[in-house]
């Protein structure tokens, strides 16, 4: 006997979205991509097409209406996180929701409260933690292979800046919500411990530009932590080629994730925004397929609301000293 899929519906046919689409049609047996909303009906239509999903829908609340749907990937923009959520949640679907679950930590805290009300799953996106790379060494650090872990370095560079209105920290969050955010999580993970004062710089030299939403297009940030260690942080958005590494020094050790690419992968500055290989694919997949085995097996989800705020509060801490100068306290922010 077959077991029946859960029907999964998406809501938002952008770049994220078809990226989350593809894997659940693709890549994860036990789910069934259903339906497909998007307020630019078109959009929805040819990505429906593309993956033979028959049911199209403009808005979260048609879709999540329908009988066959479990649960919903959210993959709309971040400052709309929080109204679909709550749709999504008062229908009783399952949630998995792109990062971060909303860009202030009122509306992180309402989207949390959402789905707990409803009693259902809310699973945020940090696909890092789904990475083979990121998983071993996640396990190497927990079974004491370096002793105590007491410098955390990562760093992520994009081929290129995303679009100008969607840089603007009012949509996205800003460099340190949209992108750094992982690498926040990543922290806290790796390092088993919480981040509690930040002090942050970043500059527009390659692209001033984005200076006229309030956003730069790269940042450094020290991180300092709970238990004494400390951290640092590079942000760009100028690469040739998406570059993203993180290295762990412990006490009788080091533990190394990623290497330098080796060749570039956009021929003009800012040409690669959201193209070339997915770096990531295998753990947008894996991501997914935890979200469904919970609903199956009717557990917990293991990346959660609380672990989106956390992130979220060191983001805005980094936000707010590279625009003031002087470190913050994560509570401060």
């Amino acid at each position: 006997m077959v077991a029946a899929r859960i029907g999964i519906g998406l809501i938002g046919a952008g770049r994220m979205g078809a990226i989350l689409a593809r894997a659940i049609a693709r890549q994860v047996p036990g789910a069934r991509l259903v339906g497909i909303a998007d307020r630019d009906i078109g959009l929805a239509r040819r990505l429906a097409d593309e993956l033979a999903v028959d049911a199209v829908f403009g808005s979260a609340d048609e879709l999540v209406r329908q009988a066959d749907v479990t649960g919903a990937v959210v993959a709309v923009s971040s400052s709309h996180h929080l109204d679909v959520i709550r749709q999504v949640a008062a229908a009783g679907r399952e949630i998995f929701c792109e990062k971060p679950l909303a860009l202030t930590v009122a509306d992180t805290e309402a989207a949390i409260a959402a789905a707990a009300a409803a009693r259902v799953r809310l699973q945020v996106g940090f696909m890092r933690r789904f990475d083979p790379a990121y998983r071993r060494a996640r396990r190497r650090l927990s079974v004491g292979e370096i002793g105590r872990p007491i410098m955390f370095t990562s760093l992520q560079f994009d081929p290129g800046p995303p679009p100008v209105a969607m840089a603007d920290p009012t949509v996205s969050g800003g460099i340190h919500v949209d992108m750094g955010i992982h690498e926040y999580d990543l922290a806290r993970w790796l390092m088993d411990d919480e981040v509690v004062g930040v002090h942050a710089w970043g500059s527009t030299v390659a692209y001033p530009e984005l200076a006229t939403v309030g956003d730069v297009d790269s940042a450094v940030v020290n991180l300092r932590f709970a238990g004494g260690g400390t951290g640092s942080v590079e942000l760009a958005r100028s690469a040739l080629a998406e570059d993203v590494r993180t290295e762990i020094v412990g006490e009788r050790g080091t533990i190394a994730i990623g290497r330098r690419p080796s060749v570039p992968s956009v021929g003009a500055s800012g040409a690669g925004w959201g193209t070339g290989p997915l770096r990531f694919g295998r753990a947008y997949a894996a991501e997914i397929r935890a979200f469904v085995l919970a609903i199956i097996r009717d557990e917990p989800v293991t990346v959660d609301g609380a672990d989106s705020l956390a992130a979220l509060r060191i983001a805005l801490a980094a936000r707010r000293s590279m625009l003031e100068g002087p470190p913050v306290a994560v509570t401060e922010a």
